[in-house]
C-alpha cells in the first residue's frame, strides 16, 4: 500500500483509552460489603428465575437454570418456599426430580412449618410425594453412614492416643449411673431434634430436672418437667392399648390356654400407663422388669407400690446403664427359667433423639428370647409435620432391618379430642398428627 494512503495512527483514540484507564484508576475500590451485595442480588435473582421456571416453564429450561448454578436453597420472602415447594405445588413429578437431583433441600419448612413433601400431600400428588420422601430416606441413610465412619475413626484416633493423656474428658465412660457413655456428635441431618441442652433435648439434663404430676384441662393427668414440657400425658393412653394389644396377643404365651406369662422389659415408666397394662395381662407377667432413670419417677413408682408387685424389678438408671455387655446378666436374671431374655420390649424415654434409640435397636439381638419376641417404641419423632414423620419411621425400618428385625406398621387414628385443651399448659407440643404410626419388629427369621 502506498505510503499517502496509510491510515494515520488517531491521537484521538489514544487519548480516549488514555482517558478510560485513568478513570478506572481514580474509581474507588469496592469494599467488601458491596461485593457481598453484588453476590447476594445475583444469587437472588438467579433463584427467582429458577423459581418462576420451576413454576411455569418447561423442564428442559429449569435444567438449563440448575446446570448453569442457580441456588435450590434459596427460600423466597413470602411464604418461605424454596424451588421445591413450587415444583410440589405444580405437580410435575419431572420438575420434581430435576430440583432434587440438584440438591433441593426436602425437608425445607415454609413459614407455617410445610415442607415440600407437605405441599405435595396436600394435592394427592402421590407420585412426587414418594419421590420426596424416598430422597429424605436416602440422604439421612448416607448421613448415618457417614456419621458411623466418622465414629469408626474416632475410636481408632482414641486407640492410637490412648494412654497420653490421663485426664477424664468428654466421650470417655462413666461408671456413674445416668452419666453419658458416649459423646453426642451434631447432627447435619434429619431435623428432628435441634441442639437442645434443656430438659426436653438432652438427657442427662432432663434426669436432673423437677417433675410435677398434674391434671391436663383435658381432664387427663400428665407429668410436666421444671420448664412446663410434657413427659408423658394421659392423652397417650388409646395408642398404648394399642402397643399392648399388638406386641402381646399375638405371642405364643399369649394365646388361649397358655399357663406361662411373658417376660418383659420396658424402658421408660413415665405414667406407668403401659406397665399398668402390662400387669392386667392374663397370664400375669412371669418377669416384668421397669428401666428408670428419672429419681422423681422411682419415687412415684415407689410410692404407689408398683416395685412390690409380683415379678416386678425396677432398675435404676438410664439404659445405657444397663444394656451393655458387663451388665447384660443383670439385666437378663428373672428369664433364665425361660431360656433367657425378653419376650416383648418396649422403649418410651424422654429428651433423646433418634440417635439413642438407634442405638438402641443394636442391643436387642442380645436381649430378645426367641424368634416369637416382640419389640415396638413410641413413635413420636418428628410427630408435628407429616413427611418427616414418614422418612423417619422409614427410616428406623431400615436400621432394624440392619440389625434383624422385620417390622410391620399398624395405623392408629388419633383421636380428635387430642386438641387445644390438651396442650394448654404445655411449653412443647410434641404431636400434631391425626395417624400414629404405630410399629411392631419380630426377628426377621
Amino acid at each position: 500500500m502506498p505510503a499517502s494512503r496509510r491510515a494515520a495512527p488517531s491521537t484521538r483514540s489514544k487519548k480516549a483509552n488514555s482517558t478510560t484507564a485513568a478513570a478506572k484508576a481514580a474509581a474507588p475500590a469496592k469494599t467488601a460489603e458491596q461485593i457481598a451485595q453484588e453476590e447476594h442480588d445475583a444469587l437472588v435473582t438467579s433463584a427467582s428465575k429458577l423459581i418462576h421456571a420451576v413454576t411455569y416453564s418447561p423442564v428442559a429450561e429449569v435444567k438449563r437454570l440448575l446446570k448453569e448454578g442457580a441456588p435450590t436453597w434459596y427460600q423466597e420472602e413470602s411464604m418461605g418456599w424454596n424451588c421445591l415447594h413450587f415444583a410440589a405445588e405444580r405437580g410435575d413429578a419431572d420438575i420434581v426430580k430435576a430440583c432434587l437431583a440438584s440438591g433441593a433441600v426436602w425437608n425445607a419448612m415454609d413459614f407455617l412449618g410445610r415442607t415440600p413433601g407437605d405441599i405435595s400431600l396436600s394435592i394427592n400428588d402421590e407420585k412426587s410425594y414418594i419421590m420426596i420422601r424416598n430422597e429424605g430416606i436416602r440422604t439421612e441413610m448416607l448421613h448415618h453412614v457417614l456419621q458411623a465412619a466418622k465414629g469408626d475413626e474416632s475410636m481408632e484416633e482414641e486407640d492410637n492416643t490412648e494412654g497420653a493423656n490421663p485426664t477424664k474428658t468428654e466421650g470417655q465412660t462413666s461408671d456413674k449411673p445416668g452419666e453419658s457413655s458416649t459423646s453426642h456428635m451434631t447432627s447435619t441431618g434429619i431435623t428432628l431434634r435441634h441442639e437442645d441442652k434443656t430438659s426436653a433435648g438432652d438427657n442427662l439434663e432432663f434426669m436432673r430436672s423437677k417433675l410435677v404430676w398434674e391434671m391436663g384441662d383435658d381432664g387427663k393427668e400428665r407429668v410436666c418437667d421444671a420448664d412446663g414440657n410434657g413427659v408423658m400425658m394421659g392423652w397417650e393412653e388409646p395408642l398404648m392399648k394399642e402397643h399392648v394389644r399388638l406386641m402381646c396377643n399375638a405371642h405364643p404365651k399369649m394365646q388361649e390356654g397358655a399357663t406361662e406369662g411373658l417376660n418383659i422389659l420396658n424402658i421408660g415408666y413415665g405414667l406407668g400407663i403401659i406397665d399398668d397394662m402390662f400387669q392386667g395381662l392374663t397370664p400375669r407377667p412371669i418377669s416384668h422388669t421397669v428401666i428408670e432413670g428419672h429419681p422423681d419417677v422411682i419415687q412415684h413408682i415407689k410410692k404407689r407400690g408398683f416395685d412390690q408387685k409380683p415379678g416386678v424389678r425396677i432398675l435404676e438408671g438410664r439404659w445405657q446403664d444397663w444394656c451393655k455387655d458387663d451388665k447384660l446378666e443383670d439385666l437378663l436374671k428373672g428369664t433364665e427359667e425361660s431360656g433367657g431374655g425378653f419376650d416383648v420390649v418396649f422403649i418410651d424415654t424422654f429428651a433423646e433423639g433418634y440417635e439413642e434409640l438407634k442405638d438402641f435397636f443394636d442391643v436387642l439381638p442380645n436381649i430378645l428370647a426367641s424368634p416369637e419376641s416382640v419389640f415396638s417404641f413410641w413413635n413420636g419423632l418428628g410427630a408435628t409435620n407429616p413427611t418427616i414423620y414418614d422418612v423417619a419411621s422409614n427410616l428406623a425400618e431400615l436400621h432394624l432391618d440392619d440389625v434383624g428385625m422385620k417390622t410391620e406398621w399398624h395405623d392408629v387414628i388419633v383421636d380428635e379430642s387430642v386438641a387445644e385443651a390438651t396442650w394448654k399448659g404445655i411449653k412443647r407440643k410434641y404431636w400434631d398428627l391425626r395417624v400414629y404410626k404405630l410399629p411392631i419388629a419380630t426377628m426377621n427369621i
